[in-house]
């Protein structure tokens, strides 16, 4: 919960209300799950609230580092569950690929997580505690940076996306700031224009894979019931801070979406609202029948955008030694895939 509900629950049990900055302390800087540990709080204090109250706490199940340090955690939740989540190193930057669903429900073609089917959404606290978790097990205590855009399509489970963010980035916390924040959707319209109203400083991107609603229908399912026009009509409205842009991700696939043709689709969408565009090699994945493209295909296809006068960066994914870059991230049947 946010500090002030945390503050408000405290004082009904009688404490005093400097005791909810101690609670605070023990569970989002020290990452502690028992109350009962808590060695600074009275023991009855400690008592009611276990009888009252208790802490979520996912458990680090397997942790696999790929050659270029990308850390990928499979976390464990209370009902046995699992998830993972990918730390990146960037220079300083440490950026946390958090998870908000156990499975997908979207089917996108491309990515693996839609593949292994939907089980059930993350709680509020289950998508915090990826944070805490991370920030605990990073080789410097830190995370730095959170995009939503791991396991699941966070605007499906809006609701806890919100509540947990909000619980991020509340500055009694300390754990992230709302401009270190982005979340990634596949295109969930409505959810949009409510993301953009209750937390207006988060970045948002947008997985978007193809200008034109064939295409994209053929590779993203969700493009049936919100095509392309719906999904511009909500950035068009898109509550943007001065200066920032929404991010347009596209997934290159050989011979799918890559050719000139598509690269004029994707300006047309592009132009109809502030917007950069990060163009993603597709990583190669067992099972999935698509080809990567080649370095030559890439910077051609950026060639043709940056004709436009678009703002194009080439992303290619780290960890995809270890299963932890773009579309990789899948557990199935309850195990480590």
């Amino acid at each position: 919960m946010p500090y002030n509900e945390l503050a408000d629950f405290v004082t009904l049990m009688g404490g005093k209300p400097y005791r909810a900055r101690q609670i605070a302390e023990w569970i989002f800087q020290r990452g502690e799950c028992q109350f009962a540990r808590m060695t600074n709080l009275s023991r009855q204090f400690r008592e009611s609230l276990d009888q009252q109250a208790s802490i979520t706490c996912i458990q680090e199940k397997k942790r696999q580092v790929s050659v270029d340090g990308t850390i990928k955690f499979l976390f464990a939740l209370p009902d046995g569950m699992e998830v993972e989540s990918v730390l990146i190193t960037e220079g300083k930057r440490r950026t946390l690929c958090v998870s908000t669903q156990v499975g997908c429900k979207l089917a996108c073609a491309f990515c693996l997580t839609g593949a292994s089917g939907f089980t059930r959404n993350l709680n509020a606290a289950e998508i915090v505690d990826q944070v805490i978790r991370a920030r605990q097990l990073s080789p410097d205590g830190r995370v730095t940076n959170l995009v939503l855009m791991g396991m699941g399509e966070p605007l499906d489970n809006l609701d806890n996306v919100i509540q947990a963010i909000k619980v991020i980035i509340d500055q009694e916390y300390q754990l992230v700031g709302a401009r270190k924040i982005t979340v990634s959707t596949a295109g969930l319209a409505p959810g949009i224009e409510r993301l953009g109203l209750e937390l207006p400083k988060v970045k948002l991107a947008v997985s978007l894979n193809a200008g034109d609603d064939i295409t994209r229908e053929r590779i993203m399912p969700i493009t049936k019931k919100y095509p392309l026009a719906a999904l511009a009509k909500k950035l068009e409205v898109y509550p943007l801070p001065q200066g920032r842009r929404i991010t347009l991700e596209y997934v290159i696939l050989k011979g799918v979406n890559d050719s000139k043709k598509d690269a004029e689709a994707l300006s047309r969408f592009a132009k109809k609202f502030p917007s950069k565009i990060n163009l993603i090699p597709f990583n190669q994945t067992a099972g999935i029948p698509f080809a990567r493209p080649t370095k030559e295909d890439v910077g051609r296809f950026k060639e043709w955008l940056v004709e436009k006068n678009h703002t194009v960066m080439i992303r290619d994914s780290k960890g995809a030694d270890i299963m932890a870059a773009c579309g990789q991230l899948a557990v199935e049947g309850g195990t480590d895939s």
